[in-house]
């Protein structure tokens, strides 16, 4: 089993539609791949938390390092992992009412990940600091 962390930049600002897309994309073909992990969306920025079998990792990367509506992909970790961080695959957006979801994402707000030991942020240590680094990114983490 691996992981495979990265971060992201949209080339545009995404509206709700898109974000809601993107998430209920991730959500269908991780769950199809058998991945588990975290996908937390804010101000134009991505981090993406993969776990489950390579080849399926690869496959789901290699899309979205394609996909033109991102940039500035920077890989995190890779990492060959005895336990997963997550046990299912979720979502995170500053706020998930706007999004118009399609059902069945596991959809949270910003503010769940705000506590440092907020167990949504993983179960493991890298993982939690690759959370930690990347809301540490932003000067304002939640609108007015």
């Amino acid at each position: 089993m691996h992981r495979f962390i990265y971060t992201s930049t949209a080339v545009a600002p995404l509206s709700d539609q898109q974000l809601a897309d993107i998430a209920g994309a991730c959500h269908r073909n991780n769950r199809r791949a058998g991945l588990s992990g975290l996908l937390v969306m804010h101000k134009g920025k991505f981090l993406h938390v993969l776990e489950g079998e390579e080849s399926r990792i690869r496959m789901v990367c290699d899309r979205i390092q394609h996909d033109r509506r991102h940039r500035d992909f920077k890989v995190i970790e890779v990492a060959s992992i005895d336990e997963r961080a997550f046990s299912r695959f979720t979502v995170v957006h500053e706020t998930p009412q706007k999004l118009p979801l399609l059902g069945g994402e596991t959809v949270l707000p910003l503010s769940a990940l705000l506590p440092s030991n907020s167990k949504e942020r993983g179960a493991v240590t890298s993982v939690r600091k690759a959370v930690r680094d990347f809301l540490a990114s932003f000067s304002v983490l939640l609108a007015a």
